[in-house]
């Protein structure tokens, strides 16, 4: 029992410093500083997971995958790919539906923090002609923007939940594929299949921009298979060929250079864009608080006690994931919290991870920490209430879909 309360008491520092709008890297380390105080380790113990955690090869394999995804990030975004690619899609697509759920979705490829502040644009673009209310814009941006978050192997809560559990990220990723389709499934007959065009009238205006237009190419699907391209093909690399994401997005990256002629001084600005401090420090510190809960010992004591109650390994690791996701309202957060605990109960076990992942993304989708769900809130000028009630519903249905695939909860 003390190892639970210590552990909370940990868990309760990290979310009141969230809350206080503290940076996740700075939060996570006084995690780890706090851990260590309230089990009596020596201060020798806190360094020395430090050099641990520096000196681990997927401390670095992560960290150097990461920073490889924001020098695309960079490629796409300043080749004006990723402008060009609403219009294209638009000459393409049927309804404008699609580009509603798919402008999100399309760059829920890239972690990025608050990344939904970059869709939104495109989604109040595409909502022009139907009659939607800013919650249920709000909705769209948020829920579409993580569909990917079970399969896509560049997101930092997938990448640190292999490198917790050391299972590999092809067998994660097809364990998890389903809950891919369940989303976009349950995403569109919640938010989509329901709405109706305005009524035309002579003011209306509802055609793209003619600066977007413009800078579409006669065929059209150009930029859109050149922005998705690098982006599959990553996918590709990591699930197929068993690469290591950090050499599949290095490979990526390199290919961009060539592929978009890049001049030094660009690729210079690429390269430092590619530090990005918050989300670099964020990961480094929340590998250092899983260490140091490996090292104080305290997670021995949590599974003791689990088990002498006869609980299962799966509902713990549900539980336990979807609180760290409404806790911490980010993927890497709930991975820290949670992953270390159902190793230590059930290693190596593909199902109380993917469970325990589920569960975790729910959580998340659901705190009002969510970077993503605050700037959607804020870009559309929406009432946080009225525009959880779908995000609400659909994370339901993804519960049946959780407990079909697994006979759970």
């Amino acid at each position: 029992m003390q190892s639970v309360l210590i552990i909370l008491l940990t868990l309760i520092t990290v979310v009141v410093l969230l809350h206080r709008k503290v940076e996740i890297g700075h939060a996570m380390l006084a995690g780890s500083v706090v851990l260590t105080l309230m089990t009596l380790s020596s201060p020798l113990l806190f360094f020395g997971s430090v050099v641990k955690t520096s000196q681990h090869s997927n401390t670095w394999e992560i960290l150097i995958a990461l920073y490889f995804v924001m020098c695309l990030e960079y490629q796409l975004r300043t080749s004006g790919l990723l402008d060009k690619v609403m219009a294209a899609a638009r000459k393409k697509l049927i309804s404008d539906k699609f580009l509603l759920a798919g402008m999100p979705a399309f760059l829920g490829f890239l972690p990025s923090l608050g990344g939904a502040l970059f869709s939104a644009p495109m989604v109040e673009n595409a909502s022009r002609r139907y009659d939607m209310t800013p919650e249920q814009k709000t909705a769209v941006n948020y829920w579409f923007r993580h569909i990917w978050e079970y399969v896509n192997p560049i997101m930092p809560g997938l990448l640190l939940t292999g490198q917790i559990t050391r299972i590999p990220l092809p067998d994660l990723i097809q364990s998890m594929s389903i809950f891919v389709v369940a989303a976009i499934v349950i995403g569109w007959v919640v938010c989509l299949a329901g709405i109706k065009e305005k009524a035309a009238s002579p003011g209306d205006e509802t055609a793209v921009e003619p600066i977007a237009e413009a800078a579409v190419s006669s065929n059209g699907l150009n930029p859109i298979l050149w922005t998705a391209g690098p982006i599959l093909f990553n996918i590709f690399l990591v699930v197929f060929f068993h690469l290591a994401a950090s050499v599949s997005m290095a490979v990526v990256v390199l290919l961009m250079m060539l592929v978009l002629r890049q001049h030094t001084s660009d690729i210079k600005a690429m390269l430092r864009h590619g530090m990005d401090r918050k989300l670099l420090w964020g990961i480094a510190s929340i590998l250092l608080f899983q260490q140091v809960l490996q090292d104080t010992g305290v997670l021995g004591g949590v599974v003791k006690m689990l088990e002498t109650y006869g609980i299962s390994a799966l509902i713990v690791a549900g539980v336990l994931a979807f609180a760290g996701g409404i806790l911490t309202g980010t993927s890497g957060g709930f991975v820290a919290l949670s992953m270390p605990v159902i190793v230590a109960m059930s290693p190596g076990d593909l199902v109380a991870v993917s469970i325990g992942f589920v569960m975790g993304t729910a959580g998340q989708m659901l705190s009002p920490m969510h970077l993503c769900l605050l700037v959607s809130l804020r870009y559309f000028g929406a009432d946080f209430a009225r525009s959880m009630v779908p995000v609400v519903i659909m994370q339901v249905l993804m519960f049946g879909v959780l407990f079909l695939r697994y006979g759970v909860f």
